[in-house]
C-alpha cells in the first residue's frame, strides 16, 4: 500500500509541471508570446522545447521527494516477509530498503 501511495504522489508531481509551466510560460513571458504571434509555425516547437524543459524539472522533483533509503516495520508487509530471521536467528522487525535509483 505505501509502494502505490509514493508511486501516485511521485507520477502527479512528474506531471505537474508539464501541466502548468509550458501554457504560463507561453502566456506570461513576452518573448514566447510575440515569437509565436509573429510565427505561428514555431508554436509546436517552442511548446515541444517546454515541455522537454518541463519534464527536465519535473523529473528530479519526483524522485527528491522521497528518501533514497527508507525502513518498514515487518507487520504491516504481506505475510511472506513476516517471520523472517537473520543468521542469528532473531526475528526481524524492520527491513530497510533501496528505492532502486
Amino acid at each position: 500500500r505505501r509502494g502505490v501511495y509514493s508511486t501516485t504522489a511521485s507520477r502527479a508531481m512528474l506531471q505537474a509541471p508539464v501541466f502548468f509551466l509550458p501554457p504560463f510560460l507561453m502566456t506570461a513571458v513576452p518573448w514566447f508570446r510575440n515569437l509565436v504571434a509573429r510565427n505561428p509555425s514555431a508554436a509546436v516547437p517552442v511548446t515541444t522545447y517546454l515541455l522537454l524543459v518541463s519534464f527536465g524539472i519535473g523529473l528530479p522533483a519526483s524522485v527528491a521527494i522521497f528518501p533514497q533509503m527508507s525502513e518498514i516495520e515487518v507487520n504491516s508487509l504481506e505475510r511472506k516477509f513476516q517471520g523472517l530471521r537473520n543468521h542469528k536467528g532473531e526475528e526481524y522487525t524492520t527491513l530497510y530498503f533501496n528505492k532502486g535509483l
